[in-house]
């Protein structure tokens, strides 16, 4: 094992790239080096604030939280909008006996025993800001919009701007004081309101953040209203997006880079048993626009289209250089590293890469290996690969031989953790949007190239047979025809056609989720597998159709719901997919030609499909559905509403009235429905007991599941089970 040459400050942040964060760890970086620490940098790339299982997945990263390297943390508090993930990284918090300093907002789960919070004052920073527009411009009449009621950063804005009115003798008026959402919306929707005539505009509007302001700022220049001369507008945050909006928007700088600088100083002190200087929170900075009566500063405005400019011209050249086709033609790792060596130049002022890939990154089938295979990528450095521990951070942290910044960074592909990249910087600016650009085009192409090299992938989507489906192992569109014309009703049963369609409405990218879709399909054709008895035929006609040619004298409808009530016990389906992606019609044979019985089906299936398309424009259909699914995949468990309220901002009256509305039964009711499917997949595919069969599908009482399944089925458990088995 390498030896550290310096002691490692870790630092855990969500979406290091953002402004927020780039400018806290430019200070703590700065600081750090001066002090003869190295940095490590944890962090996600995406950070979506909702549970996407295909992002996730890159939040494994924090496991590196675990590493015996490093001997303290800065916790970047706000940049964690994901509540599940904010648990995830308190649980690998406690297992570390380490000083950590958490920085920015009050959050509860990161409230530990031992932990220090420092943050910027939002009270006194918009005490500045509203100081300024009474003292240099004169303003009594001041309005003030802040975000939601019930976070404390937004009550602690309007306290500063109530302190800056009473310090000067101005009346406070909480008609005055508008809530939103710290969104472009709410500042459209007050500006709005302003137009109409409905609220009185007043000398200067205070925004709580910068984009309400740029919401106000573009509904006023929609409408005419001149600013500043008609209104002053001022913001808070200084997001760096004041050369897309006009006029050039007043804003203020939270003074991040000082609360990053004061992180470090903190720990160097619990590290070192130096003193401690008492924290005060560092003052920010007014950046003079347009949008008030000071107008621009020249210099900065210059310095933010150079930043602009730059941005743009890395954009392009990440968009327009023929990198992702020249990863995609690599035949193995050592062609795919000598092509991210060659451009190696997308990521800005880098001073060298690594990529870890775990040992077993190309098996989809077993779990991730801790062991990585790291390399640098750089073509003017050895390029060989090191197998190491990937908690063993001193193996990569040991080459560099001044204090410097390394950045860990997850690679992954929908729900699979390929390893992960280090980014190393000898400057503490550093890392920004554009590397999701170049971060993305490794993983996709990393996943290309496991596909191009996955054998039994291979089998299963090159066509192998004239008339076999080799995904599926079903008859394909030509081999079921041909079985068609030689159908024999077998006995005294008839002769149907089943078709389901699957996979509707899906609008994910082509390849980015292959592998999970590929799965779906598979876990469909066993379903469709699950229905067909000796004498039935099954097929896979087209990528998301399916045929089943079945001998039964249950009627049409039954076959159907059968067919369905078995998929939706397939959860690598329904997980994908979900209640919504799939329809299913059967038509009885009769002699029909192949051709007129495939038509009279797809027409059927296609307004079924159409039907539903229609109920995915009701509102909060999303929401429905999200619960819907829920109910299906374990309806033992869920008829209690309220479990599942929490999922639905309304109230469980108006849950209930928009869930009919969007499927056209009472929740209630369905979750009975979703009980009854599941007890018809067990009676068609197994040979349990009904008692057993009442107690899976959550029944204590097996004669209550008698009654109310005979009156959904309209038949016995036992009449069903010898119809679809018989």
């Amino acid at each position: 094992m390498a030896k550290l040459k310096r002691p490692v400050i870790g630092v855990i942040a969500a979406e290091a790239n953002s402004i927020e964060q780039r400018e806290i760890l430019k200070g703590l970086v700065g600081r750090a080096q001066s002090l003869g620490y190295d940095t490590a940098v944890i962090s996600n790339v995406f950070n979506p604030n909702i549970m996407e299982v295909s992002l996730f997945t890159e939040n494994h990263i924090y496991e590196l939280i675990r590493s015996e390297d490093i001997s303290s943390f800065v916790l970047i508090a706000e940049s964690f909008v994901n509540e599940e993930l904010r648990k995830i990284v308190a649980g690998e918090l406690k297992k570390r006996d380490v000083p950590v300093v958490v920085v920015g907002t009050y959050l509860e789960e990161f409230d530990l025993p031992g932990y220090t919070f420092i943050n910027t004052s939002d009270e006194a920073d918009m005490e500045e800001i509203t100081d300024h527009l009474i003292e240099e411009h004169g303003f009594t009449d001041i309005d003030f919009i802040t975000g939601y009621a019930e976070i404390e950063a937004s009550q602690k804005r309007i306290l500063g701007y109530k302190k800056a009115l009473i310090s000067h003798d101005i009346a406070v008026d909480e008609s005055r004081i508008f809530y939103g959402t710290f969104w472009m919306d709410s500042g459209k929707d007050l500006a709005q309101r302003y137009i109409s005539g409905e609220l009185r505009l007043p000398q200067a509007i205070v925004c709580a953040n910068d984009y309400m302001a740029y919401g106000i700022l573009d509904e006023f220049a929609k409408n005419g209203i001149s600013v500043p001369d008609q209104v002053t507008v001022v913001g808070y945050e200084y997001i760096r997006r004041r050369t897309l909006y006009s006029p050039l928007l007043t804003t203020y700088q939270r003074n991040r880079e000082d609360l990053g600088k004061a992180a470090i100083e903190l720990l160097h002190a619990r590290l070192t048993g130096a003193p401690e200087d008492t924290f005060i929170p560092p003052a920010g900075t007014l950046v003079h626009g347009d949008s008030c009566p000071c107008g621009h500063d020249k210099d900065q405005f210059l310095a933010e289209l150079d930043a602009e400019k730059n941005k743009r011209d890395f954009e392009f050249w990440n968009l327009f250089t023929p990198v992702d086709q020249e990863l995609t033609q690599s035949q193995n790792l050592s062609e795919f590293i000598a092509t991210l060596g060659k451009y190696h130049w997308h990521v800005r002022s880098v001073y060298n890469i690594f990529i870890c890939l775990a040992s077993n990154w190309y098996d989809t089938e077993a779990p991730m290996s801790n062991i990585v295979s790291c390399r640098t990528i750089m073509p003017w450095l050895d390029t060989t690969p090191k197998d190491i521990d990937k908690l063993d951070l001193a193996e990569i942290l040991s080459m560099g031989e001044v204090p410097a910044v390394y950045y860990f960074t997850p690679l992954f592909f929908s729900d699979r953790m390929f390893g992960h990249v280090v980014l190393k910087y000898d400057i503490p600016d550093t890392y920004d949007d554009i590397f999701r650009n170049w971060i993305k085009s490794v993983s996709n192409a990393l996943e290309f190239l496991r596909m191009k090299n996955d054998i039994q992938y291979l089998t299963k989507v090159q066509d192998l047979s004239e008339q076999r489906d080799t995904l599926t192992g079903m008859f394909n569109a030509a081999g079921m025809e041909k079985a068609y014309r030689s159908a024999v009703p077998h006995g005294d049963k008839q002769l149907s056609m089943i078709m389901l369609k699957v996979c509707l409405f899906d609008d994910s990218i082509t390849n980015m989720d292959n592998s999970r879709r590929i799965e779906a399909i598979i876990d469909a054709s066993r379903a469709v597998g699950q229905l067909c008895g000796n004498h039935d035929v099954c097929a896979r006609i087209s990528d998301t159709t399916f045929v089943a040619l079945v001998q039964s004298n249950a009627d049409e409808e039954v076959l159907s719901d059968s067919l369905v009530s078995i998929l939706i016990q397939h959860h690598k389906y329904l997980q994908r997919y979900g209640m919504d992606s799939f329809v299913c019609v059967t038509a009885r044979c009769d002699g029909s030609r192949y051709d007129e019985l495939i038509s009279k089906c797809s027409a059927s299936a296609d307004k079924k499909a159409k039907e539903m398309s229609d109920k995915r424009l009701i509102s909060h259909y999303k929401e429905m559905i999200e619960i819907r699914n829920v109910v299906y995949e374990a309806p033992e468990d869920t008829f209690d509403t309220d479990a599942l309220h929490s999922r639905f901002l309304g109230s469980t009256g108006y849950l209930r009235s928009v869930f009919k509305q969007c499927f056209g039964v009472s929740f209630h009711k369905d979750c009975i429905a979703a009980r009854i499917a599941k007890a018809k997949y067990q009676l068609a595919t197994t040979s349990m007991s009904i008692i057993e069969i009442s107690e899976k599908c959550g029944y204590l009482d097996s004669k209550y599941f008698l009654r109310q399944f005979s009156s959904i089925a309209g038949m016995t458990p036992v009449q069903y089970r010898n119809l679809l088995q018989g």
